[in-house]
């Protein structure tokens, strides 16, 4: 599993922090951990998640609970992160605009905990998503892809013939950029069987395509005729304006992407919107059926 440096559709935004525990404290909130607990506490008949149990249980521990960091990170853009060097997980107030922990909805509090926590495990490897889980993925994006550039590109019209090259290139980038497979051959085999799309009569232009980059990868729906015209910025506008900012890191990173989903699963929450399940809800539940195991 790769986890990846900085992010491209948000340009310049780190995924993980490797700040110093002085750097934390000076944007930490006074008490954080123990201010985050006692709102969750009082709120706690608002939460219905099947995480519940295993957070409160963290989070009723003062040793277990300080790893939980609320900060005020006014330059980074996103709600949840991971700083490695202190081994915290790390819940930015700039994201909801405040600095007061007081004004952010509890059930957005608690969704950036079982964010944090899945990321965590995720990253750190305490979780293994085995590729055999890659087809789940590659089919849950398909689905979405369909649905937000079908009509504009004609996908599910007298271009539909071009959906099985679609899928054939989002299996291509998973594979590469979120499990890591370096062997072309052994990518495009796999994405070849899951999609049904013979690639060699394209396999010049394939070859040039970096599946670990996901501004290759817009490029590649573009030349290979699938989205011709497409770029960066109109593929970042289209899910900025159905998810928010907070969904773009999970086309990048699978802990992100296994997080970002995980965290949709929180009623009243708005961290991410809780429709992405409707896409394709059958792949949805397994992907939730499996961090499920993290909270164990």
């Amino acid at each position: 599993m790769i986890v990846i440096d900085k992010f491209t559709l948000l340009k310049n935004v780190f995924n993980v922090l490797k700040l110093s525990q002085s750097e934390i404290a000076a944007r930490e909130i006074e008490n954080s951990s123990t201010i985050l607990y006692a709102n969750l506490h009082i709120n706690a008949r608002k939460i219905n998640h099947f995480s519940k149990d295993y957070i409160f249980n963290q989070l009723k521990d003062p040793k277990k609970r300080n790893k939980f960091k609320v900060v005020v990170f006014s330059d980074y853009l996103l709600p949840v992160t991971y700083n490695k060097p202190s081994k915290e997980i790390i819940i930015n107030l700039s994201s909801f605009n405040t600095d007061d922990l007081a004004q952010v909805d509890p059930r957005n509090l608690y969704s950036c905990l079982v964010y944090g926590i899945c990321f965590e495990s995720l990253i750190l490897g305490n979780s293994k998503i085995p590729d055999a889980y890659a087809n789940v993925i590659i089919n849950y994006l398909l689905a979405m892809f369909i649905r937000l550039f079908g009509k504009e590109f004609g996908l599910v019209g007298v271009y539909a013939t071009e959906i099985p090259k679609l899928k054939f290139l989002i299996s291509c980038y998973i594979y590469v950029s979120f499990f890591g497979l370096s062997n072309s051959n052994d990518v495009y085999r796999k994405s070849s069987l899951i999609s049904g799309f013979d690639f060699r009569p394209e396999q010049d232009k394939i070859d040039r395509i970096n599946f670990s980059k996901i501004d290759e990868f817009i490029k590649a729906l573009s030349s290979l005729n699938v989205m011709p015209g497409i770029n960066r910025y109109q593929f970042t506008a289209k899910f900025l304006k159905f998810f928010g900012v907070n969904f773009l890191p999970a086309l990048e990173d699978l802990s992100r992407f296994i997080s970002t989903l995980t965290a949709s699963t929180v009623g009243g929450s708005t961290v991410v919107p809780k429709f992405i399940y409707t896409y394709n809800e059958t792949e949805f539940n397994r992907i939730i059926d499996l961090s499920k195991r993290i909270f164990r």
